[in-house]
């Protein structure tokens, strides 16, 4: 059961994007300038999230790409750990 690098940024970026949309919504509703201010940072957290986890993905697929052998022992290790203390829990 391996985990798709490109699945998870496609979904975190589906998420981003309804997070963003909420935002937008709810400062339309509230006419006040507070709500609207208080959306203003989450969103620019968001923007900063999303940018470092794809700087992250091409990363990841970067070092993968180098040492594929590696990479694969690596994941079948974290993979029998996970297992083994999941079994014994």
């Amino acid at each position: 059961m391996a985990i798709d690098p490109v699945i998870i940024r496609n979904e975190l970026d589906v998420l981003g994007q309804e997070l963003r949309q909420l935002l937008r919504d709810a400062g339309a509703r509230h006419a006040d300038s507070n709500a609207q201010t208080s959306s203003e940072p989450v969103a620019a957290a968001i923007d900063v999230l999303s940018a470092a986890l794809n700087e992250a993905d091409v990363e990841v697929q970067r070092l993968i790409r180098a040492r594929p052998i590696i990479a694969t022992a690596a994941a079948f290790a974290i993979g029998m750990t996970v297992g083994l203390l999941l079994r014994r829990s």
